[in-house]
């Protein structure tokens, strides 16, 4: 399910958060995820990861087929 409270979507992306390198990489659902294997990663349905964005300055990397890394 989306890590996102309230949202009742099955979560198909991964988002994780590299705060050092202030980077959010956006990408295809990583099982590890779910274990709590990656550190700063959330589970996000398409609408909400689509959104997703890092503070002012950040970047954002995704990481989905058919699409542009940056």
């Amino acid at each position: 399910m989306c890590s996102r409270p309230g949202c009742r979507r099955y979560a198909d992306r991964t988002v994780t958060v590299d705060y050092a390198a202030q980077l959010l990489v956006v990408g295809p659902l990583q099982p590890a995820s779910r274990r709590g294997a990656i550190e700063g990663s959330y589970d996000l349905c398409e609408q909400h990861a689509e959104r997703a964005s890092g503070p002012a300055g950040w970047q954002v990397a995704r990481h989905e087929p058919g699409r542009a890394s940056w």
